[in-house]
């Protein structure tokens, strides 16, 4: 039975709701499984081609391009690698799987269908207009019980691309949503802070001094009290700044993902708040950001209505 999936997790192709999302003037990628004998049909607002054997190369680097943009790293050699192997795999000769190159020519939630005689499958393809924010990171240095000037948090500035590496896949990729570093600063404050910083002293002392310019900066303190829960990070609205706490929330987030997964966790707030939705914005679907339950940096297709609009 044919069926759609995705080249590389988390790249917007949301196969069991049957839903992907496309970037206006831009475009995804799917594969279409079992599709000997499937002919496609869709409307103007769509272009559809096969990614040929020749394309491979091309296609494959405009797409990490456009997502990762000229920052270079591991993750993304690593992603191009992953998806130029699943496009060659469909490229072959004989194979009984196609990918598709999916590009935007207008606006709104056209249907892409595969059809195998009276039979066919659907995706709502979501065209999606791109946002950009700007982003700024500090790193707290406080006093110790000797009156020494240390580092508060075991992240540093030089950590910063892999964060924005990572905010940028989990948004961009998903949902046509960009973050642009303003800067990434030590934060010195002379205070004997103590190493778990409470609410309270994060908002009069520590939050004030965030990022001239940015639309969010984020906060890292080493541990944080948020008085009212456990939280392992916590966005404030009223001063459009977030706090993530160093080891993350393992038992809510995939190994690896604990310290990222919190900060995407608190991202999705500030994204949510931007877009004036109501309620805390929590769901009770598992496995997908800002879920009461265990997480992943995965969105589903209500997460991405609440974060954007087409």
């Amino acid at each position: 039975m044919a069926s759609f999936v995705q080249f590389l997790q988390d790249s917007g192709v949301y196969a069991a709701q049957r839903f992907m999302i496309v970037p206006r003037g831009g475009f995804n990628l799917v594969c279409l499984r079992d599709s000997t004998g499937v002919s496609l049909s869709h409307d103007h607002r769509l272009e559809v081609e096969d990614v040929r054997f020749e394309d491979v190369e091309r296609v494959a680097r405009e797409y990490i391009d456009f997502r990762y943009g000229a920052q270079r790293s591991q993750e993304r050699d690593d992603q191009l690698l992953r998806l130029r192997t699943g496009l060659y795999g469909t490229a072959r000769p004989g194979q009984p799987a196609r990918g598709l190159k999916v590009t935007a020519k207008g606006v709104g939630i056209p249907e892409l269908w595969a059809m195998r005689g009276s039979t066919g499958i659907k995706l709502d393809v979501a065209l999606l207009p791109r946002k950009d924010f700007r982003i700024a990171f500090r790193f707290l240095r406080r006093l110790d019980q000797s009156n020494q000037m240390i580092n508060a948090t075991k992240w540093t500035p030089d950590d910063v691309p892999w964060f924005m590496t990572r905010l940028n896949w989990t948004f961009g990729a998903q949902a046509n949503i960009f973050f642009s570093l303003v800067d990434a600063k030590w934060l010195p404050v002379e205070k004997a802070l103590g190493p778990k910083i409470p609410r309270d002293v994060f908002q009069k002392e520590i939050a004030p001094l965030k990022g001239s310019g940015a639309d969010l900066t984020c906060f890292l303190v080493g541990d944080y009290d948020a008085q009212t829960t456990e939280a392992a990070g916590e966005y404030l609205s009223d001063q459009q700044v977030c706090v993530v706490v160093d080891e993350g929330n393992p038992p809510v987030f995939d190994l690896g993902e604990a310290f990222i997964g919190v900060m995407a966790h608190e991202v999705g707030h500030f994204l949510l708040h931007e877009r004036k939705h109501e309620g805390s914005g929590h769901h009770d679907r598992r496995g997908v950001l800002l879920s009461s339950g265990t997480e992943s940096l995965s969105l589903d297709k209500q997460l991405v209505i609440n974060l954007t609009a087409w």
